[in-house]
Protein backbone atom coordinates (compact mmCIF):
# COMPACT_ATOMS: atom_id res chain seq x y z
CA UNK A 1 0.00 0.00 0.00
CA UNK A 2 1.54 3.30 -1.12
CA UNK A 3 1.94 6.23 1.25
CA UNK A 4 -0.11 9.18 0.00
CA UNK A 5 1.44 12.56 0.80
CA UNK A 6 -0.36 15.86 0.24
CA UNK A 7 0.21 19.43 1.32
CA UNK A 8 -2.43 19.00 4.03
CA UNK A 9 -1.58 15.53 5.34
CA UNK A 10 -0.52 11.96 4.92
CA UNK A 11 -2.58 8.80 4.38
CA UNK A 12 -1.55 5.16 4.32
CA UNK A 13 -2.12 1.57 5.35
CA UNK A 14 -1.03 1.16 8.97
CA UNK A 15 2.04 -1.02 9.46
CA UNK A 16 2.90 -0.99 5.77
CA UNK A 17 3.16 2.54 4.40
CA UNK A 18 1.94 4.42 7.49
CA UNK A 19 4.46 3.38 10.14
CA UNK A 20 5.29 4.96 13.54
CA UNK A 21 8.47 6.40 12.03
CA UNK A 22 6.52 8.08 9.22
CA UNK A 23 3.97 9.42 11.72
CA UNK A 24 6.63 10.84 14.03
CA UNK A 25 8.59 12.45 11.20
CA UNK A 26 5.46 14.01 9.69
CA UNK A 27 4.28 15.33 13.07
CA UNK A 28 7.77 16.68 13.77
CA UNK A 29 7.75 18.48 10.43
CA UNK A 30 4.43 20.11 11.33
CA UNK A 31 5.57 20.98 14.85
CA UNK A 32 8.64 22.60 13.33
CA UNK A 33 6.50 24.50 10.82
CA UNK A 34 4.36 26.04 13.60
CA UNK A 35 7.56 26.78 15.56
CA UNK A 36 6.43 25.06 18.73
CA UNK A 37 3.22 27.06 19.13
CA UNK A 38 -0.18 25.80 20.33
CA UNK A 39 -1.60 22.82 18.38
CA UNK A 40 -4.96 21.07 18.78
CA UNK A 41 -5.01 17.28 18.51
CA UNK A 42 -7.97 14.96 17.90
CA UNK A 43 -8.51 11.40 16.72
CA UNK A 44 -11.13 8.90 15.65
CA UNK A 45 -11.87 5.45 17.06
CA UNK A 46 -9.89 3.20 14.70
CA UNK A 47 -7.69 0.51 16.27
CA UNK A 48 -4.57 2.31 15.07
CA UNK A 49 -5.55 5.81 16.17
CA UNK A 50 -4.29 5.56 19.80
CA UNK A 51 -0.87 4.47 18.51
CA UNK A 52 -0.73 7.32 16.01
CA UNK A 53 -2.01 9.71 18.66
CA UNK A 54 0.83 8.73 21.01
CA UNK A 55 3.43 9.15 18.27
CA UNK A 56 2.08 12.54 17.25
CA UNK A 57 1.93 13.73 20.87
CA UNK A 58 5.56 12.77 21.52
CA UNK A 59 6.75 14.40 18.33
CA UNK A 60 4.91 17.67 18.92
CA UNK A 61 6.19 17.80 22.49
CA UNK A 62 9.71 17.31 21.15
CA UNK A 63 9.18 20.42 19.01
CA UNK A 64 8.09 22.39 22.08
CA UNK A 65 4.40 22.59 21.14
CA UNK A 66 1.64 23.29 23.61
CA UNK A 67 -0.85 20.52 22.82
CA UNK A 68 -4.57 20.82 23.54
CA UNK A 69 -5.75 17.22 23.37
CA UNK A 70 -9.40 16.88 22.33
CA UNK A 71 -9.28 13.07 22.46
CA UNK A 72 -11.88 11.38 20.25
CA UNK A 73 -13.16 14.28 18.17
CA UNK A 74 -14.72 14.56 14.69
CA UNK A 75 -12.49 16.45 12.28
CA UNK A 76 -15.02 19.28 11.59
CA UNK A 77 -15.47 19.91 15.32
CA UNK A 78 -11.69 20.19 15.67
CA UNK A 79 -11.64 22.57 12.70
CA UNK A 80 -14.28 24.73 14.35
CA UNK A 81 -12.17 24.99 17.52
CA UNK A 82 -8.84 26.07 16.02
CA UNK A 83 -9.45 29.81 15.78
CA UNK A 84 -11.45 29.91 19.00
CA UNK A 85 -8.54 28.35 20.90
CA UNK A 86 -5.96 30.66 19.36
CA UNK A 87 -4.00 27.74 17.92
CA UNK A 88 -1.36 27.83 15.22
CA UNK A 89 -2.93 24.71 13.74
CA UNK A 90 -4.20 21.22 14.47
CA UNK A 91 -3.69 17.57 13.64
CA UNK A 92 -6.71 15.33 13.08
CA UNK A 93 -6.06 11.57 13.10
CA UNK A 94 -8.77 9.81 11.13
CA UNK A 95 -9.14 7.39 8.25
CA UNK A 96 -12.30 9.24 7.20
CA UNK A 97 -14.06 7.44 4.35
CA UNK A 98 -11.25 4.89 3.86
CA UNK A 99 -11.67 1.26 4.88
CA UNK A 100 -10.25 -0.89 7.67
CA UNK A 101 -6.49 -0.73 8.02
CA UNK A 102 -6.19 2.79 6.64
CA UNK A 103 -5.52 5.88 8.69
CA UNK A 104 -4.40 9.45 8.08
CA UNK A 105 -3.11 12.64 9.65
CA UNK A 106 -4.81 15.79 8.40
CA UNK A 107 -3.06 19.10 9.03
CA UNK A 108 -5.12 22.19 9.76
CA UNK A 109 -3.92 25.79 9.54
CA UNK A 110 -4.55 28.60 12.02
CA UNK A 111 -7.90 29.35 10.35
CA UNK A 112 -9.12 25.77 10.91
CA UNK A 113 -9.12 24.93 7.19
CA UNK A 114 -6.91 22.26 5.65
CA UNK A 115 -3.36 23.57 5.59
CA UNK A 116 -2.90 25.78 2.54
CA UNK A 117 -0.52 24.54 -0.20
CA UNK A 118 2.33 26.95 0.53
CA UNK A 119 2.55 25.94 4.17
CA UNK A 120 1.97 22.32 3.27
CA UNK A 121 4.90 22.31 0.87
CA UNK A 122 7.12 23.65 3.66
CA UNK A 123 5.98 20.79 5.89
CA UNK A 124 6.70 18.26 3.13
CA UNK A 125 10.16 19.75 2.56
CA UNK A 126 10.99 19.39 6.26
CA UNK A 127 9.57 15.85 6.28
CA UNK A 128 11.73 14.71 3.38
CA UNK A 129 14.83 16.50 4.67
CA UNK A 130 14.42 15.32 8.27
CA UNK A 131 14.83 18.96 9.30
CA UNK A 132 13.02 19.13 12.64
CA UNK A 133 12.92 21.55 15.55
CA UNK A 134 14.52 19.92 18.64
CA UNK A 135 13.98 21.14 22.21
CA UNK A 136 15.98 20.26 25.32
CA UNK A 137 14.41 18.86 28.49
CA UNK A 138 13.65 22.30 29.91
CA UNK A 139 11.76 23.44 26.80
CA UNK A 140 9.67 20.41 25.82
CA UNK A 141 6.01 20.95 25.05
CA UNK A 142 3.16 20.14 27.42
CA UNK A 143 -0.21 18.43 26.99
CA UNK A 144 -3.55 19.68 28.31
CA UNK A 145 -6.67 17.53 28.01
CA UNK A 146 -9.69 19.51 26.79
CA UNK A 147 -13.29 18.65 27.72
CA UNK A 148 -16.65 20.31 27.20
CA UNK A 149 -15.72 21.64 23.76
CA UNK A 150 -18.80 20.17 22.06
CA UNK A 151 -21.07 22.44 24.10
CA UNK A 152 -19.39 25.48 22.55
CA UNK A 153 -19.67 23.93 19.10
CA UNK A 154 -23.34 22.98 19.30
CA UNK A 155 -24.30 26.36 20.78
CA UNK A 156 -22.70 28.08 17.79
CA UNK A 157 -24.41 25.65 15.42
CA UNK A 158 -27.76 26.38 17.07
CA UNK A 159 -27.35 30.04 16.13
CA UNK A 160 -27.13 29.38 12.37
CA UNK A 161 -30.32 27.30 12.09
CA UNK A 162 -33.95 27.85 13.15
CA UNK A 163 -33.72 25.75 16.28
CA UNK A 164 -37.35 26.28 17.30
CA UNK A 165 -38.67 25.17 13.90
CA UNK A 166 -36.66 21.94 14.14
CA UNK A 167 -37.78 21.30 17.71
CA UNK A 168 -41.46 21.91 16.88
CA UNK A 169 -41.28 19.28 14.13
CA UNK A 170 -40.65 16.43 16.60
CA UNK A 171 -38.53 14.57 14.09
CA UNK A 172 -37.37 10.99 14.50
CA UNK A 173 -33.89 10.88 12.99
CA UNK A 174 -31.70 7.86 12.29
CA UNK A 175 -27.94 8.45 12.36
CA UNK A 176 -25.19 5.96 11.50
CA UNK A 177 -21.68 7.26 12.38
CA UNK A 178 -20.11 3.83 11.58
CA UNK A 179 -18.68 3.54 15.10
CA UNK A 180 -16.50 6.57 14.42
CA UNK A 181 -15.62 9.87 16.06
CA UNK A 182 -19.19 11.18 16.03
CA UNK A 183 -20.59 8.48 18.31
CA UNK A 184 -19.83 10.27 21.57
CA UNK A 185 -21.72 13.41 20.53
CA UNK A 186 -24.95 12.14 18.95
CA UNK A 187 -27.09 12.37 22.08
CA UNK A 188 -25.97 15.93 22.84
CA UNK A 189 -26.62 16.87 19.21
CA UNK A 190 -30.12 15.34 19.32
CA UNK A 191 -30.89 17.01 22.64
CA UNK A 192 -29.82 20.42 21.37
CA UNK A 193 -31.93 20.17 18.20
CA UNK A 194 -34.83 18.45 19.94
CA UNK A 195 -35.31 15.33 17.84
CA UNK A 196 -35.73 11.69 18.76
CA UNK A 197 -32.50 9.86 17.96
CA UNK A 198 -32.23 6.31 16.65
CA UNK A 199 -28.55 5.49 16.33
CA UNK A 200 -27.07 2.68 14.26
CA UNK A 201 -23.45 1.60 14.73
CA UNK A 202 -23.42 4.27 17.42
CA UNK A 203 -20.90 2.70 19.78
CA UNK A 204 -17.31 3.91 19.32
CA UNK A 205 -15.34 1.02 17.88
CA UNK A 206 -12.23 0.38 15.86
CA UNK A 207 -14.26 -2.09 13.82
CA UNK A 208 -16.12 -0.61 10.85
CA UNK A 209 -19.45 -2.40 10.59
CA UNK A 210 -19.99 -1.17 7.03
CA UNK A 211 -18.12 0.58 4.26
CA UNK A 212 -17.23 3.98 5.79
CA UNK A 213 -17.87 5.98 2.61
CA UNK A 214 -21.50 7.23 2.64
CA UNK A 215 -23.36 6.00 -0.43
CA UNK A 216 -26.52 4.00 -1.16
CA UNK A 217 -24.94 0.59 -0.55
CA UNK A 218 -23.62 1.82 2.82
CA UNK A 219 -27.17 2.79 3.76
CA UNK A 220 -28.91 -0.55 3.19
CA UNK A 221 -28.99 -1.43 6.89
CA UNK A 222 -30.70 1.85 7.74
CA UNK A 223 -33.02 1.67 4.74
CA UNK A 224 -34.28 -1.73 5.83
CA UNK A 225 -36.00 -0.49 8.97
CA UNK A 226 -36.43 3.30 8.90
CA UNK A 227 -40.14 2.85 8.20
CA UNK A 228 -40.51 0.47 11.14
CA UNK A 229 -39.34 3.15 13.60
CA UNK A 230 -41.33 5.86 11.75
CA UNK A 231 -38.21 7.83 10.98
CA UNK A 232 -38.50 11.10 9.11
CA UNK A 233 -34.97 10.91 7.68
CA UNK A 234 -31.75 8.97 8.10
CA UNK A 235 -28.14 10.13 7.86
CA UNK A 236 -25.18 7.90 6.96
CA UNK A 237 -21.80 9.39 7.89
CA UNK A 238 -18.11 8.80 7.30
CA UNK A 239 -16.03 7.94 10.37
CA UNK A 240 -14.68 11.52 10.63
CA UNK A 241 -18.10 13.17 10.02
CA UNK A 242 -16.93 14.95 6.88
CA UNK A 243 -19.24 13.15 4.44
CA UNK A 244 -22.94 12.30 4.50
CA UNK A 245 -25.62 10.54 2.50
CA UNK A 246 -29.27 10.20 3.44
CA UNK A 247 -32.15 7.75 3.54
CA UNK A 248 -35.72 8.98 3.00
CA UNK A 249 -38.67 8.18 5.25
CA UNK A 250 -39.78 5.68 2.58
CA UNK A 251 -36.58 3.66 2.97
CA UNK A 252 -34.93 4.91 -0.22
CA UNK A 253 -31.17 5.49 0.00
CA UNK A 254 -30.26 8.66 -1.89
CA UNK A 255 -26.94 9.00 -3.68
CA UNK A 256 -24.29 11.00 -1.86
CA UNK A 257 -24.50 13.35 -4.85
CA UNK A 258 -27.80 14.71 -3.49
CA UNK A 259 -26.35 15.94 -0.19
CA UNK A 260 -24.62 19.09 -1.42
CA UNK A 261 -27.45 20.16 -3.77
CA UNK A 262 -29.96 19.80 -0.91
CA UNK A 263 -27.85 21.95 1.40
CA UNK A 264 -27.01 24.48 -1.33
CA UNK A 265 -30.65 24.89 -2.41
CA UNK A 266 -31.75 25.50 1.17
CA UNK A 267 -29.08 28.14 1.78
CA UNK A 268 -29.57 29.87 -1.59
CA UNK A 269 -33.31 30.12 -0.92
CA UNK A 270 -32.43 32.11 2.20
CA UNK A 271 -29.68 34.26 0.68
CA UNK A 272 -28.12 33.91 -2.79
CA UNK A 273 -24.36 33.94 -3.25
CA UNK A 274 -21.47 32.31 -5.05
CA UNK A 275 -21.35 28.50 -4.96
CA UNK A 276 -18.03 26.65 -4.99
CA UNK A 277 -17.66 23.00 -5.94
CA UNK A 278 -15.24 20.71 -7.73
CA UNK A 279 -15.05 19.66 -11.37
CA UNK A 280 -16.97 16.41 -10.94
CA UNK A 281 -19.98 17.32 -8.82
CA UNK A 282 -23.45 16.77 -10.30
CA UNK A 283 -24.90 19.32 -12.68
CA UNK A 284 -27.76 19.61 -10.19
CA UNK A 285 -25.64 22.28 -8.49
CA UNK A 286 -25.22 24.27 -11.73
CA UNK A 287 -28.98 24.13 -12.36
CA UNK A 288 -29.78 25.37 -8.85
CA UNK A 289 -27.27 28.19 -9.12
CA UNK A 290 -28.75 29.23 -12.47
CA UNK A 291 -32.23 29.40 -10.94
CA UNK A 292 -30.93 31.75 -8.26
CA UNK A 293 -28.83 33.80 -10.67
CA UNK A 294 -25.53 33.07 -8.94
CA UNK A 295 -22.09 31.97 -10.12
CA UNK A 296 -20.62 28.48 -9.68
CA UNK A 297 -16.85 28.39 -9.20
CA UNK A 298 -15.18 25.05 -10.07
CA UNK A 299 -12.01 23.77 -8.35
CA UNK A 300 -9.88 20.64 -8.34
CA UNK A 301 -11.20 17.81 -6.16
CA UNK A 302 -10.57 18.21 -2.43
CA UNK A 303 -11.79 20.10 0.60
CA UNK A 304 -8.65 22.26 0.67
CA UNK A 305 -9.31 23.63 -2.82
CA UNK A 306 -13.01 24.26 -2.20
CA UNK A 307 -12.45 26.10 1.08
CA UNK A 308 -9.63 28.20 -0.38
CA UNK A 309 -11.84 29.32 -3.28
CA UNK A 310 -14.73 30.02 -0.90
CA UNK A 311 -12.46 32.35 1.04
CA UNK A 312 -11.17 34.05 -2.12
CA UNK A 313 -14.65 34.56 -3.59
CA UNK A 314 -16.44 35.20 -0.28
CA UNK A 315 -18.74 32.39 -1.35
CA UNK A 316 -22.09 31.49 0.18
CA UNK A 317 -21.70 27.70 0.26
CA UNK A 318 -19.24 25.07 -0.92
CA UNK A 319 -19.18 21.32 -1.23
CA UNK A 320 -18.53 18.22 -3.29
CA UNK A 321 -20.48 15.34 -4.75
CA UNK A 322 -18.88 12.95 -2.27
CA UNK A 323 -21.52 14.04 0.26
CA UNK A 324 -19.86 17.15 1.67
CA UNK A 325 -20.90 20.74 2.30
CA UNK A 326 -19.50 23.76 4.13
CA UNK A 327 -20.98 27.03 5.33
CA UNK A 328 -17.99 29.39 5.51
CA UNK A 329 -19.71 31.84 7.86
CA UNK A 330 -19.84 29.00 10.41
CA UNK A 331 -16.62 27.04 9.91
CA UNK A 332 -14.05 26.27 7.16
CA UNK A 333 -14.98 22.58 7.16
CA UNK A 334 -17.02 19.90 5.45
CA UNK A 335 -19.19 19.25 8.48
CA UNK A 336 -21.64 16.38 9.00
CA UNK A 337 -23.33 17.93 12.06
CA UNK A 338 -23.87 21.16 10.12
CA UNK A 339 -25.24 19.30 7.09
CA UNK A 340 -27.69 17.34 9.24
CA UNK A 341 -28.87 20.52 10.98
CA UNK A 342 -29.41 22.38 7.70
CA UNK A 343 -31.31 19.50 6.09
CA UNK A 344 -33.52 19.17 9.19
CA UNK A 345 -34.14 22.93 9.04
CA UNK A 346 -35.16 22.55 5.39
CA UNK A 347 -37.61 19.78 6.31
CA UNK A 348 -39.02 21.86 9.16
CA UNK A 349 -39.43 25.11 7.25
CA UNK A 350 -40.89 23.62 4.06
CA UNK A 351 -43.05 20.95 5.67
CA UNK A 352 -41.85 18.61 2.93
CA UNK A 353 -40.76 15.02 3.45
CA UNK A 354 -37.25 13.82 2.71
CA UNK A 355 -38.64 12.04 -0.36
CA UNK A 356 -40.18 15.31 -1.55
CA UNK A 357 -36.87 17.16 -1.21
CA UNK A 358 -35.00 14.48 -3.15
CA UNK A 359 -37.62 14.24 -5.94
CA UNK A 360 -37.74 18.02 -6.40
CA UNK A 361 -34.06 18.23 -7.37
CA UNK A 362 -33.04 18.12 -11.07
CA UNK A 363 -32.55 14.52 -12.16
CA UNK A 364 -29.52 13.20 -14.03
CA UNK A 365 -27.90 9.81 -14.49
CA UNK A 366 -24.37 9.44 -13.16
CA UNK A 367 -21.94 6.57 -13.64
CA UNK A 368 -18.77 6.28 -11.52
CA UNK A 369 -16.02 3.92 -12.68
CA UNK A 370 -12.34 3.37 -11.99
CA UNK A 371 -9.21 2.08 -13.67
CA UNK A 372 -6.73 0.55 -11.21
CA UNK A 373 -3.16 1.52 -12.11
CA UNK A 374 -0.03 3.10 -10.67
CA UNK A 375 0.28 6.88 -10.37
CA UNK A 376 2.83 6.92 -13.20
CA UNK A 377 0.50 4.96 -15.48
CA UNK A 378 -2.43 7.16 -14.47
CA UNK A 379 -0.83 10.42 -15.53
CA UNK A 380 0.47 8.91 -18.76
CA UNK A 381 -2.99 7.55 -19.56
CA UNK A 382 -4.68 10.88 -18.81
CA UNK A 383 -2.25 12.69 -21.09
CA UNK A 384 -3.07 10.23 -23.87
CA UNK A 385 -6.80 10.57 -23.16
CA UNK A 386 -6.53 14.33 -23.41
CA UNK A 387 -5.05 13.94 -26.89
CA UNK A 388 -7.87 11.68 -28.03
CA UNK A 389 -10.76 13.41 -26.25
CA UNK A 390 -11.80 15.35 -29.35
CA UNK A 391 -12.94 12.04 -30.89
CA UNK A 392 -15.85 12.06 -28.40
CA UNK A 393 -16.99 15.40 -29.90
CA UNK A 394 -17.38 17.42 -26.70
CA UNK A 395 -18.50 21.03 -26.72
CA UNK A 396 -15.53 21.93 -24.48
CA UNK A 397 -12.44 20.34 -22.91
CA UNK A 398 -11.35 21.65 -19.50
CA UNK A 399 -8.12 20.78 -17.63
CA UNK A 400 -8.49 22.24 -14.12
CA UNK A 401 -8.16 18.77 -12.58
CA UNK A 402 -7.50 15.88 -14.95
CA UNK A 403 -9.63 16.03 -18.10
CA UNK A 404 -13.25 17.18 -18.19
CA UNK A 405 -15.42 17.02 -21.32
CA UNK A 406 -18.70 18.92 -21.59
CA UNK A 407 -21.71 18.43 -23.85
CA UNK A 408 -25.08 20.18 -23.88
CA UNK A 409 -26.68 17.24 -22.09
CA UNK A 410 -23.89 16.17 -19.72
CA UNK A 411 -20.20 15.86 -18.93
CA UNK A 412 -17.39 13.38 -18.30
CA UNK A 413 -14.44 13.77 -15.93
CA UNK A 414 -11.30 11.61 -15.65
CA UNK A 415 -8.61 12.23 -13.06
CA UNK A 416 -5.94 10.46 -11.07
CA UNK A 417 -7.07 9.75 -7.50
CA UNK A 418 -5.22 11.63 -4.77
CA UNK A 419 -5.70 8.81 -2.25
CA UNK A 420 -5.67 5.57 -4.24
CA UNK A 421 -3.79 4.00 -7.14
CA UNK A 422 -6.42 4.53 -9.82
CA UNK A 423 -8.05 6.79 -12.37
CA UNK A 424 -11.60 7.83 -11.53
CA UNK A 425 -14.00 8.27 -14.44
CA UNK A 426 -17.34 9.97 -13.72
CA UNK A 427 -19.99 10.57 -16.35
CA UNK A 428 -23.33 12.36 -16.03
CA UNK A 429 -26.04 12.92 -18.63
CA UNK A 430 -29.77 13.45 -18.97
CA UNK A 431 -30.04 9.99 -20.57
CA UNK A 432 -28.77 6.89 -18.80
CA UNK A 433 -27.92 5.33 -22.16
CA UNK A 434 -25.84 8.32 -23.26
CA UNK A 435 -23.99 8.39 -19.94
CA UNK A 436 -23.21 4.70 -20.34
CA UNK A 437 -21.96 5.10 -23.92
CA UNK A 438 -19.64 7.96 -23.00
CA UNK A 439 -18.34 6.10 -19.97
CA UNK A 440 -17.55 3.03 -22.08
CA UNK A 441 -15.82 5.11 -24.72
CA UNK A 442 -13.63 6.85 -22.14
CA UNK A 443 -12.76 3.57 -20.44
CA UNK A 444 -11.68 2.11 -23.79
CA UNK A 445 -9.43 5.08 -24.57
CA UNK A 446 -7.85 5.07 -21.11
CA UNK A 447 -7.50 1.28 -21.14
CA UNK A 448 -5.39 1.43 -24.29
CA UNK A 449 -2.60 3.05 -22.23
CA UNK A 450 -2.96 1.38 -18.82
Amino acid sequence: MTLRLASFGVRGFVGQSLTPRVVMDFASAFGSFVEGQRVLLGRDTRYSSPMIHAAVTASLMGCGCEILDFGICPTPVLQFAVRRRGAAGAVSISGGHNGMGWNAMTLLGQDGAFLEPGGGETVLDRFHAGDFRKCDAQHLGAVETVSGYFDEYVQALSRVVDLEAIRRSNFTVLIDPVGGAGCLFLEDFARALGFRLVDINGQPSGYLAREPEPRPRSALQMASFIRHVQGHIGFVLSSDLGRLSLVTEAGEPASEEYTFPMVARHLLNKRPGTVVTNCCTSRMVDDLARRHGVVVEKTPVGQAYVMARLADEQGRVGGEGSGSAALPEFSPAFDGFLMMALILESLAETGASASDLVRSLPRYHMIKRRVVCSSRQAYRALEAFRGQAASLKPRAIELTDGVRLDWEDGWLHARASHTEQMIRVITEAVSKEVAGQRSEAAMRLIGQVT
